[in-house]
């Protein structure tokens, strides 16, 4: 395998892969075509339920037939899901198009990591995931970063035009995937079988109860799932109704752009301070302090004040970025090759099931109590829910000293 090449088709990836136009104003432009943030909010809940029913399929999928070719398939569906989105009439067609959206981050969600691993592996050079996986979310941060900045210009050249620009770089992400090679480390990898819809349904049923067996042998990787689920749940949540809360406090559209980009700056720093951070630190000192930075951070967001909530926003994105990297790692190095994208899953499954109960709840504090006190409630059912992981978790989270290679 030439893992230069790999690695360099990995980092393009995260670029065109991740950017989008209509990121940063994607629920502006719905509320201005007639939809209620109600309907966004459904919407967005629609997501995550078919997030919660394809993640594991998705994995076992990518597992049991080619990590690349899984890659591939999850773009055509975006790019697919961006056409659905832009002809949207009414809130049926709109969960239609989150449907085909959700399909497609199922198919990356844990492929590109099992993908970047298990090249590593090939290679005998395990020891450097950690390093190019903070760089692979390093490059996606800045993807999203860009996306937040054109936020005025996509508010310029209108909806329309934004959704064929994120068809234009979905499809170069096909391309791109394509390209890849696909590492095989295990006896079931270098024979996968061919795709057939005979074997489909038998190999995703086999592949999980493999995947739930290894699980609950190894319920500490379970745990460490749930809480930086838990903690990414709630980063995304508040990220996502920022728009509303800037432009609720008087924020100009153009400059709601300019505001997240100095919020998704925080990914950024947490995603190149976690290597150094996971040397030095235990995983389980580490995990606790992003938790406390986290709930510090959500109380800061609800500010009316926009420097202390770009302030808390970015604060937010780092130590939920820090958890989120330093916890691929931890996970990575214990889980077996033949079932790492399954397993994987597991914890963006997680995050679904978080989803899923939190996005409903909180689009009705947010229209009834303001965006300001429901991110400060937020913030204290987060702590809470996370101090109950850490409590019967403790195993996962004892002060281990940190690991070697990383």
């Amino acid at each position: 395998m030439k893992l230069k090449r790999q690695i360099r088709l990995f980092y393009l990836l995260e670029i065109f892969g991740t950017f989008s136009l209509t990121d940063g104003v994607w629920v502006l432009f719905l509320l201005q075509r007639g939809f209620s943030l109600m309907e966004v909010g459904i919407a967005e809940t629609v997501f995550h339920i078919a997030s919660f029913l394809f993640e594991i399929p998705s994995g076992a999928i990518a597992d049991l037939f080619g990590r690349k070719k899984t890659i591939a398939a999850s773009y055509i569906c975006m790019t697919l899901s961006a056409f659905l989105t832009l002809i949207a009439w009414n809130l049926p067609s709109l969960c239609l198009a989150m449907v085909l959206t959700t399909l497609g981050y199922n198919l990356d969600s844990g492929t590109r990591d099992a993908l970047t691993y298990d090249s590593l592996k090939a290679c005998g050079q395990e020891e450097r995931y950690l390093s190019v996986n903070s760089n692979q979310r390093f490059l996606c941060s800045v993807a999203v970063s860009l996306s937040k900045l054109t936020a005025g210009i996509a508010g310029r050249i209108g909806y329309v035009f934004s959704y064929l620009c994120n068809m234009a770089f979905s499809g170069t992400s096909v391309l791109i995937a394509w390209n890849m090679q696909e590492p095989a480390v295990t006896e079931a990898q270098k024979n996968r079988p061919r795709f057939s819809l005979s074997a489909l349904g038998r190999g995703i049923l086999e592949q999980i109860a493999v995947s739930a067996r290894f699980l609950w042998q190894h319920r500490e990787i379970a745990a460490k799932m749930a809480l930086d689920a838990l903690c990414g749940c709630g980063a995304t949540l508040t990220i996502f109704f920022l728009q509303q809360h800037f432009s609720a406090n008087g924020v100009p559209f153009g400059w709601i752009g300019v505001f997240l980009l100095a919020v998704e700056a925080g990914g950024m720093a947490g995603t190149k301070c976690a290597p150094w951070l996971a040397a030095r630190l235990p995983f389980g000192r580490l995990a606790k302090g992003c938790v406390v930075l986290s709930f510090l951070a959500l109380l800061l967001t609800g500010s009316a004040l926009s420097a202390l909530s770009v302030s808390g926003g970015f604060l937010l994105r780092f130590s939920t970025l820090v958890l989120e990297t330093a916890t691929s790692g931890e996970v990575n190095r214990d889980l077996p090759s033949d079932q790492r994208a399954t397993l994987i899953s597991v914890g963006s499954l997680l995050f679904s099931v978080c989803m899923i109960a939190a996005t409903p709840a909180l689009s009705f504090l947010c229209e009834a109590l303001g965006t300001g006190p429901a991110f400060r409630l937020e913030g204290t059912v987060l702590a809470v829910a996370a101090a109950a992981i850490l409590l019967l978790g403790r195993k996962a989270f004892r002060m281990a000293k940190p690991r070697k290679g990383r």
